[in-house]
């Protein structure tokens, strides 16, 4: 259960940044929004 504290604290931080982030997106589209895209995403719905 620690996990979604630390998904609370990153998505509170995320949402300080300016990055609207929530907590029901999955890890990995959570992880595609903090780390640099290094090809421009095509799979966006």
């Amino acid at each position: 259960m620690g996990r979604e504290v630390d998904l609370t604290k990153i998505v509170s931080n995320l949402s300080k940044l300016g990055v609207k982030a929530t907590t029901t997106k999955s890890r990995l589209e959570l992880l595609k929004a903090i780390a640099p895209p290094k090809q421009s995403p095509q799979t966006q719905n």
